[in-house]
């Protein structure tokens, strides 16, 4: 189990690198790198029902044209609410389209949620004596590092409970049994820890490409949509999660297979979200020095730019696999099992738990209910 050996073991690596390890050791397959070939953009209003209806027409025009009888097309929330529109509207049409709502945006909502829930508890207040920006972190921005830091925190709180467990059952047990006797402990039990386990499913669901597991994750997301208040997410994500529980055929079949992640590299437990593999290619293009920060805003250049970002995006990406000579190196070890790595991660680990010390346990079912932790 992770929060025990990495409680317990100095040299157990953090999340990202004990999984890669764990695969590693027992022999899994490495999985392919995802070729990405870009398109001009358009140059309209991304949420408007014109613009999304002319993206899906054309990428529905390019998957028949290479024999893909089905269009997966994926989306933030706020486009897929409009994708999902124009489907309703034009369902003749858009028979064989899938829509897909972007794992890692939901991701950093969920983290914004739990950052909704958690409020004036003193999270905040732990978390700045070892992190900068952790309103922005709550907000579900500075993604991963806010998953990184909710994630060495509930660490620190499992620490002295840990030790004692063999088992995740085991464990969820004892935290239930907790929450029953103090308000303050199943405050924080049910608004950050298990949530927090939750976000490492899910990543978890991804990176072994994983789908019973990933449609679990979003079932079980779901509350908390609902109960901070992200309308928005939590109406669609339930909408995405049974459209994506009906699906059949051969979408069900390659999804199964594990088809419907993303690899900028052939390796171990590195597969990622569709939405996370073009903000961090395409979009990353667009947003680095020569792209569209600080550039002249008249229009005639800015037009000439977003229709030549994609041929350039294609040069950078021939120039990169010059630079290899055509051939990728499998990524089996990662940089969180480096020696530096692990000295960041427990100094980190251990200014949390030289801060909790100061602080109430919110695990401490003889503690009464204290509205802040600090």
């Amino acid at each position: 189990m992770f929060f025990k050996s990495v409680v317990t073991d100095a040299e157990t690596p953090e999340y990202h690198g004990y999984n890669t390890r764990i695969s590693r050791e027992q022999g899994h397959s490495v999985g392919p790198a995802t070729k990405a070939i870009y398109l001009p953009l358009l140059d309209m209003t991304p949420a408007e029902p014109d613009t999304m209806y002319t993206a899906m027409v054309e990428a529905q025009r390019l998957t028949n044209h290479t024999g893909q009888v089905y269009t997966i097309f994926t989306n933030d929330q706020q486009l897929y609410r409009v994708v999902v529109h124009v489907t309703w509207v034009y369902q003749h049409q858009f028979q064989n389209f899938i829509p897909r709502l972007g794992g890692m945006h939901t991701l950093m909502n969920f983290v914004g949620a739990v950052g909704v829930l958690m409020a004036d508890t003193g999270l905040e207040t732990i978390l700045q004596v070892d992190f900068g920006g952790v309103a922005s972190m709550l907000s579900g921005k500075k993604y991963p590092q806010n998953i990184r830091a909710l994630r060495l925190l509930t660490e620190e709180l499992l620490r002295g409970t840990i030790v004692h467990m063999n088992s995740h059952d085991s464990l969820m047990k004892v935290l239930d049994n907790k929450s029953q006797e103090s308000r303050t402990t199943k405050l924080w039990v049910e608004n950050l820890i298990k949530p927090v386990m939750l976000m490492m499913m899910f990543v978890r669901a991804e990176r072994e490409a994983d789908w019973p597991l990933h449609l679990f994750c979003v079932k079980e997301m779901l509350p908390y949509f609902f109960g901070d208040g992200h309308f928005n997410y939590a109406r669609y994500c339930l909408y995405y999660l049974r459209s994506m529980e009906k699906l059949s055929g051969p979408v069900l079949q390659d999804f199964l297979q594990g088809k419907h992640v993303t690899r900028h590299q052939p390796g171990l437990w590195n597969a990622i979200w569709t939405d996370m593999f073009i903000e961090s290619t395409f979009m990353r293009f667009g947003h680095s020095p020569g792209g569209i920060i600080g550039i002249t805003l008249k229009p005639s250049t800015l037009k000439r730019w977003a229709l030549s970002l994609h041929v350039c995006s294609h040069i950078v990406q021939d120039v990169s696999e010059m630079g290899n000579e055509n051939h990728q190196v499998p990524v089996t070890v990662h940089k969180e099992e480096m020696p530096a790595r692990k000295k960041t991660d427990a100094a980190d680990r251990e200014k949390l738990r030289e801060t909790l010390i100061t602080c109430i346990d919110p695990l401490n079912p003889d503690v009464s209910f204290i509205p802040t932790t600090c």
